[in-house]
């Protein structure tokens, strides 16, 4: 339930004068905002709430608010408001000071006059909500004004100092700028072009097997390259030695060739398939080439590496004659080891 003193406060944010049948009006006028340069003091837009004892028509604002907040009848209301009014005129004759919460306070000044003190707690001033008075913090400049105002007059100084370009050196560079930009620009192409046409020479050369690119990077075939000798881990040494192929007669049979061989203790000459450094990979060719018809094929161990061979030969000639027909029927670039 609200009392009265609270239902005054409610109107005077909706209404601009507020009557209370035999005591007085309460009116509000707007206050805008103020400044107090000496005390640096800002306060927002508010209400100022003055009191008018001579206004005392009847007026049932006040008492069809508190019917309408309280749920009860209006005579009810009327009654309690009449009975607002009286205590408030007893307690003034007394002379003490009838306060009204958040509205302010009444009370006999020294020459019988009724006063009104409005209260501070509340702003009535709806435009404000939100707005607090408040003290600014003062601008501490590094600076003093003289300096200040003698910086910003050199900087307009400098701005407004003429900048003198020589056009003739500009003109004269821009002229080297576009002669050298066109060989520039090209200069890149001839590059790629003159390195594309080196690689595609050097690729035919390969290819029609005018120059020999394994001889020197090492990586051709080893009856092309010089003899050379191996020393294994357990001190054993052996020469690969190419001989010159001769003019053999044609096989009969060149589907299954035939490869002689002597099986004897001095039959020390090998003709090489390939050379792995795992034993299954030796393995499976020298199973390969038995499959194909060369059933003296074997592999042996010589230092870290497996050796495949086509079979053992006693002399020079029994070798390079089958080295001969094994090139030329097989896809195997095979060579002899000695």
């Amino acid at each position: 339930m609200i009392t009265i003193a609270q239902a005054i406060s409610d109107l005077l944010f909706v209404r601009d004068t507020v009557v209370v049948p035999g005591l007085g009006a309460f009116v509000k006028k707007p206050v805008s905002a103020k400044v107090k340069p000496v005390a640096n003091y800002f306060s927002s837009p508010s209400s100022e709430i003055s009191f008018d004892a001579n206004l005392r028509e009847d007026n049932d604002l006040v008492i069809n608010y508190l019917s309408d907040k309280n749920e009860i009848p209006k005579d009810e209301a009327q009654r309690l408001l009449a009975m607002f009014v009286s205590d408030c005129f007893n307690s003034l004759k007394t002379g003490k000071k009838v306060p009204l919460n958040d509205v302010g306070t009444l009370y006999y000044d020294w020459a019988g006059d009724l006063v009104f003190e409005q209260a501070t707690t509340l702003n009535y001033n709806a435009d404000a909500f939100g707005l607090c008075d408040f003290t600014p913090e003062p601008v501490l400049r590094s600076k003093t004004k003289d300096e200040i105002k003698a910086e910003i007059e050199q900087q307009q100084k400098d701005k407004n100092t003429p900048v003198t370009v020589d056009e003739k050196a500009v003109h004269d560079d821009d002229d080297d700028d576009d002669d050298d930009r066109q060989p520039r620009s090209l200069g890149w192409l001839w590059v790629v072009l003159g390195l594309l046409l080196l690689a595609g020479v050097g690729y035919g050369l390969h290819y029609f097997k005018v120059v020999d690119y394994g001889k020197w990077f090492g990586t051709g075939r080893p009856a092309e390259v010089e003899p050379w000798t191996v020393v294994t881990p357990e001190a054993k040494t052996w020469k690969t030695e190419i001989v010159a192929p001769q003019e053999l007669e044609p096989q009969q049979e060149p589907e299954q060739p035939q490869v002689p061989s002597v099986e004897v203790a001095e039959a020390n000459i090998r003709i090489i398939a390939g050379c792995f450094a795992q034993e299954e990979n030796a393995e499976r060719l020298a199973n390969t080439l038995k499959d194909k018809g060369y059933a003296q094929a074997f592999y042996e161990q010589r230092g870290s590496k497996w050796f495949v061979s086509f079979g053992r030969y006693a002399t020079d000639e029994e070798a390079t004659a089958a080295l001969r027909e094994i090139r030329a029927n097989t896809e195997y670039k095979a060579w002899i080891l000695k």
